[in-house]
């Protein structure tokens, strides 16, 4: 509001709206307090996710690491198994 059009107005209606705009401002700063709390909240829960995905990632290699083991040891068990019939077919 421009000085002029502020000539038009009592004292009375000027405290008035200065009040009103003080209220309006301390509503405002409430509001943006509790928006930065929830960008705050949302920002740890993004970095948690972070965390979680890259725990995540770890894990699923090891259990590819567990399979890859368990598979060469299964392959290792069946080829001993198989030279043993081999040795029990030829000793027959």
């Amino acid at each position: 509001m421009r000085s002029r059009d502020c000539r038009h107005y009592s004292r009375r209606e000027l405290i008035e709206i200065i009040y009103e705009l003080e209220r309006r401002e301390v509503r405002l700063e409430r509001k943006l307090e509790k928006t930065r709390e929830k960008l705050k909240d949302r920002s740890v829960r993004m970095e948690q996710a972070g965390s979680m995905a890259e725990v995540a990632a770890v894990i699923a290699g090891l259990f590819d690491a567990a399979d890859e083991a368990a598979a060469m040891y299964l392959s290792g068990v069946r080829n001993q198994a198989e030279g043993r019939r081999i040795t029990e077919e030829k000793a027959s």
